[in-house]
């Protein structure tokens, strides 16, 4: 049931590339994170202050300096840490000449199921070609992971809800249309509504109705639910650049992830 992060932490154990993490509040899980990865990668952080005993970079604007590092080759790959999401995706949109952030999250629940979830940004996948982007991208980096990639496009409501209300009719409507175009794509693709706790159960990735709803699901998975949140990887740039949620305490998978995708990078940009 492990089985997409265990093809991350053997790569990552092999690779041990450089990794810099952000440090913006430090916390105790920040810290315990990246103690528990450092046998997976030569870690850097990037703060306003020092931390002993660690490889650390002193900078007032952690984020762009993150970036800066990423760009030119001194660090193999960014885990965005404890700094600030809008600043750092900002300066990184700017610097590469991105249009838009593409994310997907790779979770876990409490019973150990994994899968990646996306749309997760609330500004992400409202339109169904983005979410045959986004989806299509998971599906390589699966794929770079030698594991087939297995997708379940959720919605508003069961089949027999339509006509209840306009809002749920749009939710069924865009699951069969995406539905429909991921497997002319040659996508293993199940249309399971609004039954999430059957689509983790046999999916490796889970397509949310939109970017607001697919944040929620991952909110209430990791800070309600018991589940965990490994890391969010930025899809289809040339950089490997792993976001993190702030509220989390998975900073150490973050960076596992992050090494052993900056290994992988050709294959999933």
């Amino acid at each position: 049931m492990s089985e997409i992060f265990d093809r991350f932490e053997a790569l990552a154990d092999q690779s041990k590339n450089k990794v810099g993490v952000g440090v913006g509040e430090r916390s105790v899980d920040l810290l315990r994170g990246i103690e528990r990865a450092r046998c997976y990668a030569h870690i850097v952080l990037v703060g306003a202050e020092e931390i002993e005993g660690w490889d650390l970079i002193i900078a007032n604007e952690p984020e762009k300096k993150l970036v800066e590092l990423l760009m030119n080759g001194t660090v193999d790959a960014l885990v965005r840490g404890t700094v600030s999401a809008r600043k750092a995706l900002q300066v990184l949109k700017e610097r590469a000449g991105l249009r838009r952030i593409r994310r997907a999250a790779l979770l876990s629940t409490a019973q150990g199921n994994e899968f990646f979830l996306t749309p997760v940004g609330i500004d992400e996948g409202n339109s169904i070609s983005e979410q045959v982007y986004l989806v299509t991208k998971t599906a390589e980096l699966l794929d770079s992971l030698g594991i087939t990639p297995k997708v379940g496009v959720l919605s508003g409501g069961r089949a027999e809800d339509k006509g209840r209300a306009r809002a749920v009719d749009r939710t069924l409507k865009r699951a069969e249309q995406l539905t429909r175009r991921l497997s002319a794509a040659a996508l293993d693709t199940t249309n399971y509504g609004i039954l999430i706790e059957d689509a983790v159960l046999s999916s490796n990735v889970l397509v949310a109705p939109d970017g607001i709803s697919g944040n929620l699901i991952f909110r209430t998975l990791t800070l309600l639910g018991g589940g965990k949140g490994h890391g969010a990887p930025l899809l289809g740039i040339p950089y490997t650049f792993v976001d993190t949620s702030r509220s989390g305490s998975a900073f150490g998978d973050a960076i596992i992830v992050a090494s052993a995708l900056s290994h992988l990078r050709h294959t999933y940009c």
